[in-house]
């Protein structure tokens, strides 16, 4: 794996997203971005990465073009943001995710985001979110877990889930930190979901992402790249 960026030091909390279902782990982070304006530091290159380029996806930084994975960065709210741009190629996530470790490992904290078939979900009228956290985690935010309107995972498989439960078994048996929390959901329009996944989110670590002013409503920006979220409109000359 190759780093446009040195290792980031003394960053607290570290936010990864899946490729999971309705790419809400993707908007989640595309939100936290651009809500927080944070400095892109680098990005990564890996065999496992398909390979992108684009516009910049935020208007705060209009000059930076878009990459398989980008590294995002609040220096003063010790937070850093891994962005995907791509689907994985399965042969090499292996070697990935060890990697991916390595670059993780002195992290106080790692957050992985995913999301889940909504079909999936066993109990009706139970929370639409879910989390699956290791001891080291679990020790760092025990109040804010129980407090939480959370349901604990106890199952094998995220159907949806992408590589949130292979990466989060590497990075508990490198001793990091780890936490995946995931919402079920559907295929489709996911921004909405994505902005529930964030304002949950922010309950959990209001320390680092800090999106409440002066009132208790989230301020979140949307995305320059979401004004063609679904491409482009239909030309009417094909009607």
């Amino acid at each position: 794996m190759k780093s446009e960026a040195s290792r980031p030091d003394n960053i607290s909390l570290k936010v990864v997203k899946s490729i999971c279902v309705g790419n809400a782990g993707q908007l989640a982070c595309d939100l936290l971005i651009s809500s927080k304006q944070l400095k892109r530091i680098g990005t990564i290159n890996h065999a496992a990465l398909i390979p992108v380029y684009g516009p910049s996806a935020y208007v705060h930084e209009p000059e930076e073009k878009a990459a398989a994975c980008e590294l995002y960065e609040s220096a003063q709210d010790k937070l850093l943001v891994l962005q995907f741009r791509a689907p994985f190629i399965s042969k090499h996530i292996r070697d990935f995710h060890q990697k991916l470790a390595q670059l993780l490992k002195d992290s106080q904290s790692v957050i992985i985001l995913s999301g889940s078939f909504g079909y999936e979900k066993r109990i009706i009228d139970g929370p639409s979110y879910e989390y699956k956290v290791s001891e080291q985690f679990k020790s760092l935010y025990v109040d804010q877990l129980n407090t939480a309107n959370w349901r604990e995972f106890l199952g094998e498989t995220i159907f949806g889930g992408g590589n949130a439960l292979q990466l989060y078994g590497v990075l508990e048996n490198h001793n990091i930190p780890v936490m995946i929390l995931f919402r079920y959901l559907l295929d489709g329009d996911n921004s909405l979901d994505a902005a529930l996944i964030v304002m949950e989110l922010n309950k959990l670590c209001k320390e680092f992402l800090k999106l409440n002013e002066e009132s208790e409503d989230v301020k979140l920006i949307v995305p320059s790249s979401w004004k063609l979220l679904f491409g482009n409109d239909f030309p009417e000359l094909i009607f």
